[in-house]
C-alpha cells in the first residue's frame, strides 16, 4: 500500500460550544434510558398494587408510551454514535434535539393522561425537556418550546373538560367524589389550575435561561481565548520556523569553512589554533542539530490538531485511527530491522543493543497481524531514533541497552508496546514529569552529555499523539531509564492490506 506524508491528517473541528451540546445530547439520551428503566419497573410494581382494587392503570398506554420511547431512544443513540463522524454543526444538533424533545412530549401526553392528568405529577416531567430547550435554542425559541409542550400535556385535561375523549381516573371510587371531577367541574378551578401550571414553568423556564446565558457567554469567551492560544502558537511555530532556516545556510557555511581549515587546505595551522577551530566545530554541530530538530518540531506541531477534546471519537476511540495516511506496519519486523539499520550509533560506546522478543519465531508466518499496528514510517522513524538515540548518549561506556516487544489490554482495547530499556544515567524523579517539554534538559543530563537539544522527547511526544500512541517513561536516577511506547494493534481487516 502507498505511503501517504501524515501532512494530510484532516479532522472534524467543532468550537466549545457544539461540543458542549453533543455532550448534552449525550446525555439526555442516557437520562432516558435510566427513565425508561424506571417506569418499566413502576408499571410492574403498579401493576400488583392495583391487584388490590385501590388503583386502575390502563396499562397497555403505559407500555405503548414506553415501547415507542424506547423504538425512539435507540435511533437517537444511533445518531448520536455517529455524530462525530457527521460533524454536526448547530443547526443539526438543534433538528436531533427538536425530534426527541416532540417524541418525549408525546409519550408524557399518553403517560399523563393514563394516570390521571392532575392526580399525578408527572406533569412535570416536562421540566427536563424545558431545561434541554434553554441549553440549544434562543430564550424566544426556548419558550414557544416550552408553552408547546405544556399545552400538549394538558390537552387531554382540556379535552376530558369538554367531555371529547373519556375521563380517565387511577382511583376506583365515584367521579363524583374525585378531586379530578370536582376540577372538571369548575372552570374557575380548572383556570386556576393550568394558569398555576403556567407560572411554574414558565419561572422555571425564566431561571434557566438566566443560568444558560451565563454559561453559554463564558464557553464562547473561552473558544476566543482557546482560538487566539492556537493562532497564538502558530505565530510562534511559524516565525521560529522562518528564524531557524534563515540560521541553517550561515552555520552550515561556518561549519564547512571550519572542516576545510581542519584539513589543512587553508594552510599550516598550530595546535592551539587548531583547538580552537575544532571547538567551533563542534558548536556549529551543536547548532546544527538544534536547529534541525526546531524544524523537524516545526513541521509535526504544524499538522497536529490543538485540541485535545478531539482526541478521542465518541466511542472511545482514536479519531484518525483509520485515516488513509496510515499503513499497516509489523511492528516485530519494523524493529529488528531498525536496530540493524541503527546499530552504528551504539559503537561509540562499545553498548550492546539487545532485543528481548516476546514472541516465538515459528508463529511469525500466520500470525503476523498480531503485531501489525496502523502508522507511517515518518513518525516510526522519528520516535524510534530519537528514543535509541536517548538510550546511548546517556548510557555508560560498555553497557546494555534492552529492547522489547510485548502486548497488553486496556480499556477492552488490544496494544502493542515497544520498550527501550538503558542503564545509564537516569532520571531524578522530581524532574521526570518536565521530560518532554521543548528544550528541557535535567542537571545530570547536561553535565554527562554535552550534545543534547532537549527536543528529541517532544518530537517522541508530537509523533506519538500523531499516531494515537501513549508513551511512559519511568527512571530512577543512576540506575537507568525505561521509555514505552504503546499502540493501537491493527484490526485484522485493516492489516489484510499489508
Amino acid at each position: 500500500m502507498k505511503a501517504v506524508s501524515s501532512e494530510h491528517i484532516i479532522h472534524c473541528i467543532q468550537d466549545i460550544h457544539v461540543k458542549e451540546l453533543v455532550k448534552r445530547l449525550n446525555w439526555s439520551v442516557t437520562i432516558r434510558w435510566y427513565y425508561i428503566a424506571f417506569s418499566s419497573l413502576l408499571i410492574v410494581f403498579v401493576y400488583f398494587l392495583a391487584q388490590d382494587h385501590a388503583v386502575s392503570f390502563h396499562f397497555e398506554f403505559l407500555i405503548i408510551a414506553n415501547v415507542f420511547l424506547f423504538c425512539c431512544n435507540l435511533l437517537y443513540q444511533y445518531q448520536l454514535r455517529y455524530s462525530y463522524d457527521k460533524c454536526l454543526g448547530t443547526l443539526d444538533l438543534r433538528y436531533y434535539l427538536i425530534l426527541q424533545i416532540i417524541t418525549d412530549y408525546l409519550a408524557l401526553t399518553l403517560v399523563v393522561y393514563t394516570l390521571g392528568s392532575i392526580e399525578t405529577p408527572i406533569i412535570l416531567m416536562i421540566i427536563p425537556n424545558t431545561i434541554l430547550a434553554t441549553l440549544f435554542f434562543t430564550p424566544r425559541q426556548s419558550l414557544i418550546i416550552a408553552i408547546f409542550g405544556l399545552l400538549m400535556v394538558i390537552s387531554p385535561l382540556i379535552l376530558e373538560y369538554f367531555q371529547l375523549i373519556p375521563v380517565i381516573s387511577i382511583f376506583n371510587h365515584s367521579l363524583s367524589t374525585s378531586f379530578k371531577n370536582i376540577v372538571l367541574a369548575s372552570p374557575t378551578l380548572l383556570s386556576g389550575y393550568i394558569f398555576i401550571l403556567f407560572t411554574c414553568v414558565i419561572f422555571c423556564w425564566y431561571l434557566l435561561c438566566s443560568i444558560t446565558s451565563r454559561l453559554i457567554k463564558n464557553e464562547l469567551e473561552l473558544e476566543r481565548s482557546y482560538q487566539d492560544m492556537i493562532r497564538l502558537d502558530k505565530e510562534k511555530t511559524h516565525a521560529t520556523l522562518r528564524s531557524t532556516h534563515e540560521l541553517k545556510a550561515p552555520l552550515a557555511a561556518i561549519k564547512n569553512y571550519v572542516y576545510t581549515m581542519n584539513a589543512g587546505y587553508a594552510g599550516d595551522i598550530n595546535d592551539k589554533v587548531l583547538k580552537i577551530i575544532n571547538r567551533i566545530g563542534k558548536r556549529c554541530d551543536y547548532l546544527l542539530n538544534n536547529v534541525t530538530d526546531i524544524i523537524k518540531l516545526g513541521n509535526l506541531k504544524s499538522y497536529i490538531v490543538f485540541d485535545a477534546k478531539l482526541e478521542e471519537g465518541p466511542e472511545k476511540e482514536p479519531v484518525n485511527k483509520n485515516y488513509k495516511q496510515f499503513y499497516p506496519i509489523n511492528i516485530k519486523q519494523y524493529i529488528s530491522e531498525f536496530i540493524l539499520n541503527y546499530k552504528t550509533l551504539s559503537h561509540e560506546k562499545n553498548l550492546t543493543i539487545k532485543l528481548n522478543k516476546q514472541f516465538s519465531d515459528k508463529d511469525s508466518k500466520h500470525k503476523n497481524h498480531d503485531y501489525t499496528i496502523m502508522a507511517n514510517d515518518e513518525n516510526l522513524q522519528l520516535i524510534f531514533i530519537n528514543l535509541l538515540t536517548n538510550a546511548v548518549n546517556y548510557s555508560h561506556q560498555n553497557g546494555l541497552i534492552e529492547i522489547d516487544i510485548s502486548k497488553k489490554q486496556s480499556n477492552q482495547k488490544q496494544l502493542i508496546c515497544v520498550s527501550i530499556r538503558d542503564h545509564g544515567i537516569g532520571i531524578d524523579k522530581q524532574q521526570i514529569n518536565n521530560i518532554f517539554e521543548e528544550h528541557f534538559r535535567t542537571n545530570n543530563a547536561a553535565q554527562f552529555y554535552e550534545g543534547g537539544t532537549g527536543l528529541g522527547l517532544s518530537i517522541v511526544k508530537v509523533c506519538s499523539q500523531i499516531l494515537n500512541a501513549k508513551i511512559q517513561v519511568e527512571s530512577t536516577l543512576n540506575e537507568g531509564t525505561t521509555c514505552t511506547i504503546c499502540f493501537n494493534m491493527c484490526k485484522s481487516g485493516d492489516s489484510s492490506h499489508e
